[in-house]
């Protein structure tokens, strides 16, 4: 008898764990990155004494939603994740973003400062202003001459 069937046969909460164990192995690929995040949260938190009501409020969020992202069991968008390194004044994956395996590479506006709010400037990024485009690609020619 192996594991499944042994839980299916004996009480009724293998049926839960069943499920919970199928939904784990659907959704590992966004849940190892909440679970890391939520590591990296949850020592920032300790470094600087806040608890979860704290975070919450800067967060402009609830209590409960604080609890699931530090459970890691939250599908977090960029914007909450940028929302966390701003409330929590870190870098939770900035760094990582910027830097590429090449490491003469990097992406110029993920390192400047916030854009200062008293000016009404538009500033753009060396990667933006230095960007030259891909030549249009028209249709192959036959290179065999005749």
């Amino acid at each position: 008898m192996n594991a499944k069937e042994f839980l299916t046969a004996h009480g009724t909460r293998s049926g839960e764990f069943i499920n919970k164990a199928l939904y784990l192995k659907e959704n590992w690929l966004w849940m190892k990155y909440s679970y890391a995040v939520a590591i990296r949260v949850r020592s920032r938190m300790e470094e600087i004494g806040w608890t979860q009501k704290q975070l919450a409020e800067a967060l402009n969020c609830t209590q409960q939603h604080v609890s699931t992202i530090l459970k890691g069991n939250a599908n977090m968008t960029l914007e909450t994740m940028a929302k966390l390194e701003r409330a929590l004044q870190f870098d939770l994956i900035g760094t990582a973003l910027t830097i590429f395996p090449d490491s003469s590479v990097s992406i110029g506006f993920l390192n400047s400062p916030e854009p200062n709010e008293n000016t009404d400037a538009v500033h753009t990024s060396t990667l933006v202003d230095g960007y030259k485009p891909r030549k249009k690609k028209g249709p192959k020619r036959n290179s065999t001459k005749q």
